[in-house]
């Protein structure tokens, strides 16, 4: 775990600080999932945010439904150490799980999952580790259950994809540039632009931007058994995938 880019104090805080300036689709996929979640008011259904980071979705997740409870599993301990302060006010009804997402250990989670939601996490998984997590996925959530992933997708057309990247890593030179983005984040954001818009095009492995096309993605949720599959809400590099489970 000591080699994961994401397992350092800074990388973790400054995301955490900055994330919706890095990410310009950030508060609006926070704003749609929660759109699309169907929780009941009234009883107290089980959230699970795979690669939760620092608990920002789940913050938002406990204060619209007082009575869920959240899981939120990441592998980073920095990340899990904010997301534990950010959440310790909801007390029980929160907890934070060291865990890895291609790994298969088990996420203690207790009792009948309804919903399971990721954002911007589930990209870094190579083809058959997205596979074998959909799949963990489904096996977990009760029936009706519901997986929300609010991720980044490629287009299928090479140049095209490039395009959107190059546009993404403009964004992030002119944010870096102004100011807006704390200096400690700067070396990971500029590794981003080498390995995905300078090596364009360079093989990927298991921690990388895996990005891998919506109708791929959806392929994967069919089979693993989840009984419909769509993607409600797409914007440039960012596609919010839904699995139901029948």
């Amino acid at each position: 775990m000591t080699t994961y880019r994401w397992n350092t104090t800074d990388f973790a805080t400054g995301y955490d600080g900055a994330a919706d300036i890095v990410h310009p689709r950030y508060v609006e996929i926070q704003d749609e999932i929660l759109r699309l979640l169907a929780l009941d008011n009234d009883t107290g259904a089980i959230v699970v945010d795979l690669g939760g980071g620092s608990g920002k979705l789940m913050e938002r997740i406990l204060e619209r439904w007082p009575k869920a409870q959240g899981v939120v599993v990441d592998q980073s301990e920095p990340f899990l150490a904010i997301a534990e302060r950010r959440l310790a006010r909801f007390g029980e009804r929160a907890r934070c799980v060291l865990a890895r997402l291609q790994g298969e250990r088990d996420w203690r989670v207790p009792g009948s999952v309804g919903v399971i939601v990721s954002m911007s996490a589930i990209h870094h998984l190579e083809p058959v580790e997205k596979s074998a997590l959909y799949q963990r996925c489904f096996d977990l959530l009760a029936p009706g259950g519901v997986l929300l992933n609010g991720d980044e997708v490629r287009p299928g057309v090479d140049a095209e994809y490039l395009a959107t990247l190059s546009k993404w890593a403009d964004h992030m030179r002119r944010e870096m540039a102004g100011g807006a983005i704390p200096a400690a984040f700067h070396g990971a954001l500029e590794g981003w632009i080498e390995r995905n818009v300078t090596r364009f095009g360079h093989p990927k492995k298991s921690g990388d931007d895996c990005h891998e096309t919506i109708e791929t993605q959806l392929g994967y949720f069919r089979a693993a058994g989840f009984e419909s599959a769509d993607c409600p809400w797409r914007a440039d590099l960012w596609a919010i995938l839904r699995g139901t489970k029948g």
